[in-house]
């Protein structure tokens, strides 16, 4: 709908975005309450998003948000793991 925001879209988890920090989270969040993430597919470009924003924010996650993704994800599975 119309009235249908960003912001909207990313207090219903349906969007993650903001600073590394915030999305890190957001994506924590998400898998804890989806009880484990196996894959995460993103769209890193959408609106009227350019290129070279594009571009950057897709190294901002790489940089910022991917490390700490996986050393999140190891963790949760090495913790799984040791629970069987």
């Amino acid at each position: 709908t119309k009235n249908f925001t960003v912001e909207k879209a990313m207090d219903a988890g349906l969007v993650f975005g903001g600073t590394p920090d915030e999305v890190f989270e957001q994506i924590v969040e998400f898998d804890q309450y989806a009880g484990g993430i196996g894959n995460l597919l993103l769209m890193m470009q959408g609106g009227e998003l350019n290129h070279d924003n594009t571009t950057a924010s897709m190294k901002l996650f790489a940089r910022h948000v991917l490390p700490r993704l996986k050393e999140y994800s190891a963790n949760r599975d090495a913790m799984a793991s040791a629970a069987e």
